[in-house]
């Protein structure tokens, strides 16, 4: 039996089968929500063969092209319906259950954003006893979710409460807008970069999170992503061009030293937002344990900015933190920059096997059972 998990966010569609094929691809859904039905039929997963069932997350329903999250949700779920007819669609919720496609229009307040409850719900049974946290940081966002026994704790179900809680930072590894993480950057003497001058940024989207983190090393070059500020490649060439676009120069006015330095405090400067957060969650997940319970807290890393994760621990040192697992370790294939997508597909092997049953099969007794 072939489960598919499909997670579709703003700007990205990831799938994956429960046995761990996964594959993600850029999609702006608000640029052309029209185009979402052929981008699921090209997804071509699993490989061999059709699913037999589908497992769905979402984030996207927050994208501008849509006038209300529900009408959002309407259109993700009548859309994957559409590409896989005839097999059975099951959606998670924040309830911690999945409901069928139509159930799930009419509870679109728990079906919005809900991949992130469904990760935790999976990942926590590597933690099962005691405090954790799951870190999941992407290329948009970060999600800090606290564990106890392996069940998720959160403050929040919404985004806006879990904004409000730090459970949900709007900061990720490749989108984040330079001018949304400062406001101002360093800009060392092009003779002497032991003195700067702090120089405001421009409020525009010139940069982001992708040209600091290849500047600084964090991220390797891809010739063949143009999915950057300006739609030239991820070259750290380009990159230094639009860093440097921020400061509303070129990379002709700056040098190579001056430009790495304001990428390097940019970069840092995001690692201490994450951290501040963490070190909040931290404290919250602890006061959910009696002083005679094990204080230690577990921590599970996940996403494609798993590594900026691994420095604001390192910011913290926090002594108390008893072990970091990424769950990309954790499998022999990795899932971990799909792991809402797998984590749904999980979930739903497991609890919706029952949907795969054929109903001559579900009407047996015991006794005619094989």
């Amino acid at each position: 039996m072939q489960v598919l998990g499909i997670d579709i966010g703003g700007a990205n569609i990831k799938a994956a089968t429960a046995d761990g094929e996964s594959r993600s691809v850029p999609f702006a859904i608000w640029k052309s929500p029209e185009r979402l039905v052929g981008i699921l039929q090209e997804l071509r997963l699993p490989q061999h063969g059709v699913p037999d069932l589908v497992a769905l997350t979402m984030t996207a329903e927050l994208a501008d092209c849509f006038q209300t999250r529900a009408e959002g949700v309407e259109f993700i779920i009548r859309a994957v319906t559409e590409v896989y007819p005839g097999i059975p669609v099951r959606i998670w919720l924040t309830s911690g259950e999945f409901a069928e496609p139509e159930d799930a229009i009419d509870l679109a307040e728990l079906a919005a954003a809900a991949n992130w409850h469904a990760l935790a719900t999976w990942a926590g049974r590597a933690v099962p006893v005691g405090p954790a946290l799951l870190i999941d940081i992407g290329s948009t966002t970060t999600d800090i979710i606290p564990l106890i026994d392996g069940v998720p704790m959160p403050a929040g179900l919404t985004d806006l409460q879990r904004l409000q809680s730090a459970e949900l930072v709007y900061t990720g590894a490749r989108r984040t807008p330079v001018c949304a993480m400062v406001q101002r950057v360093p800009l060392p003497l092009p003779n002497d970069v032991s003195t700067s001058r702090m120089i405001p940024v421009a409020a525009e989207l010139f940069a982001t999170a992708l040209d600091v983190h290849l500047l600084v090393g964090d991220i390797q070059e891809n010739a063949d992503d143009t999915d950057t500020a300006d739609g030239r490649p991820a070259l750290r060439s380009a990159a230094r061009n639009r860093l440097a676009h921020q400061i509303c120069c070129d990379s002709t006015d700056l040098t190579e030293n001056q430009l790495l330095a304001i990428a390097r405090f940019v970069s840092e400067s995001q690692v201490q937002q994450i951290a501040a957060a963490l070190r909040e969650q931290l404290a919250a997940v602890r006061r959910h344990v009696s002083a005679a319970a094990q204080s230690e807290v577990h921590v599970i890393l996940s996403g494609s900015g798993g590594w900026l994760a691994e420095k604001a621990l390192a910011v913290l040192n926090d002594r108390g933190i008893a072990s970091v697992t990424d769950l990309s370790s954790m499998f022999i294939r990795n899932v971990s920059a799909c792991a809402p997508a797998f984590a749904v597909a999980r979930l739903a092997a497991e609890r919706c096997m029952d949907d795969l049953l054929p109903l001559s099969t579900l009407l047996q007794t015991p006794e005619e059972t094989p």
